[in-house]
């Protein structure tokens, strides 16, 4: 039997500064799909960041908008990762 461990899900914050959201994605085990995503949205000359994670989704969220003072939008909102 192998012993892959399969990681541990994740939230992970996408942030649009042009516009002043943040998003809360996930979750997921993985987030090279998103950072892809918001590297495209760099290259059209948005200002948008990917990150950070956490395992909390409220926890996270709440800890964002304090810090960044950014208004939260649902999921997906920002930018969406090729399928």
């Amino acid at each position: 039997m192998s012993d892959a461990r399969q990681p541990a899900p994740f939230f992970l914050i996408i942030a649009d500064h042009d516009r002043g959201f943040f998003s809360v994605e996930g979750p997921m085990t993985e987030d090279q799909p998103w950072q892809s995503a918001t590297r495209r949205a760099r290259d059209s000359e948005r200002h948008v960041e990917c990150g950070p994670a956490g395992p909390d989704r409220d926890a996270l969220a709440a800890e964002y908008r304090e810090t960044h003072k950014l208004a939260g939008v649902p999921p997906g909102s920002i930018v969406k990762p090729r399928g």
